[in-house]
Order: structure tokens, then C-alpha cells, then sequence
């Protein structure tokens, strides 16, 4: 193939979309193994009852492009040393230009116990898929005098906001309940502040502990969980540098998980330190390898991880794919400005 597109979520597919406009005679493959594509920025509005799963599901083939083959299984290996990408069933899938929009890997076995709690006990994700519906059933059932613990992992992860949005609209739900005084609501962020940018902060320092009464700690991160004692572990770094582990019980626990990249990414030569693909912040291409690039949540680009940096990446790997394939002479890239939609 010319173009091979490992992934078919909003980046894969956009560019997918974008090149097949520009290009009909293009050869693309797209590859990717689920059957059902998901809006996931929506999860945070199931979770609190707004809307529901299948409002945001739709058949993968149905956002396929016409003359795009779809390959319906996982990419397992690269090696862009021989230009071809290894898949789950054995194949191998030579191509001219790689576009690696693969997503992140929720990694829920970094917090001891989760796993084996996760949908029960109270204990519950809106990033886990299909989850965000029993988020809202906890949510409900919450009663006066009961505790709701929220988490935020370390940085990187898609949708920096969704953790403080799950608490922010079950507080609504129970302000509008009339029970909100009563409900014990804590925040625990791998952060130093609500928000990486100063001028955001005393606002939503505001939100949450004046509107919501939210108590916040910082500097701390969820490292164990036990589901049927209702408990709650964290590491929490103190001012003077030392680390302190913390148990806190719960009613209800809402847990975003750390976020790495998949495995055959950070295995591969195209990965940077941090296991992200290594690429130019503006051209979005590999900085050794010429002839890939990639976009979203994969990226090593120091933007937020949204649908809205995506939006903005794929009109530029677009252009930036067709120049290489084309061999343009000079070469002129276009740039990615660094919007994320979540400053």
C-alpha cells in the first residue's frame, strides 16, 4: 500500500477522510480491529446521565472511505527499517508512508487491586469503556453522609479536563439533589494545581471548593485499591519533598488510570523516551524516519491529547503525506500550531 494508517479512531479515519479527497487514486489501508467506533469525549455526559452509549457508537465501516481498505485487526509490531508494519494475524503490510495513530493504552495495572474492583463496589471510570453508565448509577445512589473520591493520574492523558468534569457534574446532581452539603467530596491529583496554566486556576479553584466544596489534595497519586473494604490508597508528596501514604475510605471512587502508549509503539524504534512516537511538534514526522508520521494521542507533540488537537493535526499530516509521497522538491511542510482545544 502507499499510505498504511495504524488506527481508526478520530485521527486515523480524519486523515484517512482527508487524503482520499485529495488523492483518489491513492492506495490506503487503514488498520484497525474494532468493529464499533466510539465517541469518547461523550463518555463524561454518560456518566452523568446526559446521554447514553449508543448515542455515541456507530459501525466502524460506516466511517470507512470509499476505496480505503480496512484491515480489521491489530497492528502488533513496526519496523521502519524495511518499511513494513506486522499484524496480529501474521501478515506483514509493506508501505510507502506510515501514519501511526494508534491512541494510548489505559494502564489499570499500575493501581494494585483495580483491575479485580473495577465496575463494583462503587469503584468506577469514565474512561473505561462502556463504564460511564454504572458511573451514573453510582452517582445516584449516593445518600448523605457518604464519601465520593475522584482521581487524576500524572500527565500525560487524553482529555486533561474529563477527570474535574466527572466531579464537577455528579456534584451538580447531587447540588440539584439537595444533598450536596451532606456528601463528603474529595479530589486527588497527581498535579500540582487544578490546571497547568496559572490564569485558569483561581476560577476553578473557585468551582470546586466554594460551588462544590470539594476538598482537593495535590501531588498525590492512587496506588491501591481494595474494592470490598472500601479503601483507597495514595501516595501524596508533601511540601518538604517526602512522601506520605494516605488511606481514605469511599462510597464512590472515580478513577482515571495512568495512560502509556501500546506496547508495539513503545517497543518500537519509532519511540521517543517516554515511548510516544517521536515527531517534529509543527510537521508532525518522524525526526529519523522521513517517511511517518503521526497524530493524536500517540504523538510525542507536547499539545493536550483531545479530539480538538486532532482536528487541527490532520489536515497537516495530510499535506505533509502527499509531499513525501510526491517527493516534492524543496520540500515544504506544513506546521501543527499546538492547539488542543484544552489550553
Amino acid at each position: 500500500t502507499e499510505v498504511a494508517i495504524i488506527g481508526g479512531g478520530c485521527g486515523g479515519l480524519a486523515v484517512a477522510a482527508n487524503l482520499r479527497r485529495r488523492d483518489p487514486n491513492l492506495r490506503i489501508t487503514v488498520i484497525e480491529p474494532s468493529d464499533v467506533h466510539a465517541y469518547q469525549p461523550g463518555w463524561t455526559l454518560v456518566g452523568d446521565g446526559t446521554w447514553t452509549n449508543n448515542m455515541l457508537e456507530r459501525q466502524t465501516a460506516s466511517y470507512i472511505p470509499e476505496r480505503v481498505e480496512w484491515l480489521r485487526t491489530k497492528a502488533t509490531g513496526i519496523d521502519p527499517d524495511s518499511n513494513t508494519v506486522v499484524l496480529q494475524d501474521s501478515r506483514v503490510l509493506q508501505y510507502d508512508v506510515l501514519v501511526v495513530a494508534a491512541g494510548l493504552k489505559l494502564d489499570w495495572e499500575q493501581i494494585k487491586g483495580l483491575r479485580e474492583t473495577l465496575g463494583k463496589n462503587g469503584v468506577t471510570s469514565n474512561y473505561a469503556p462502556g463504564m460511564a453508565p454504572y458511573t451514573w448509577e453510582v452517582v445516584q445512589g449516593l445518600t448523605r453522609g457518604q464519601t465520593a473520591i475522584f482521581t487524576q493520574p500524572p500527565s500525560p492523558i487524553k482529555c486533561a479536563g474529563a477527570p474535574q468534569k466527572a466531579m464537577y457534574l455528579s456534584c451538580d446532581y447531587w447540588r440539584r439533589e439537595d444533598i450536596l452539603r451532606d456528601v463528603n467530596v474529595q479530589y486527588f491529583s497527581a498535579g500540582k494545581a487544578l490546571f497547568g496554566i496559572d490564569s485558569f486556576v483561581p476560577p476553578l479553584m473557585d468551582y470546586a471548593v466554594n460551588r462544590y466544596g470539594a476538598e482537593l489534595t495535590f501531588q498525590s497519586r492512587l496506588v491501591e485499591v481494595d474494592g470490598v473494604a472500601k479503601r483507597a490508597v495514595f501516595d501524596v508528596t508533601r511540601e518538604n519533598g517526602e512522601t506520605e501514604r494516605v488511606e481514605r475510605t469511599y462510597d464512590m471512587l472515580h478513577v482515571v488510570p495512568p495512560q502509556i502508549a501500546p506496547d508495539f509503539v513503545r517497543s518500537s524504534p519509532l519511540a521517543n523516551d517516554k515511548g510516544w512516537v517521536d515527531v517534529d511538534k509543527y510537521t508532525l514526522q518522524h525526526p529519523r524516519y522521513r517517511n511517518v508520521f503521526a497524530l493524536g494521542d500517540i504523538a510525542g507533540s507536547p499539545n493536550a491529547k483531545t479530539a480538538a488537537a486532532i482536528k487541527r493535526q490532520a489536515p497537516v499530516v495530510t499535506r505533509n503525506v502527499l509531499a513525501v509521497l510526491r517527493e516534492e522538491t524543496p520540500l515544504h511542510l506544513a506546521a501543527y500550531d499546538g492547539y488542543g482545544g484544552c489550553p
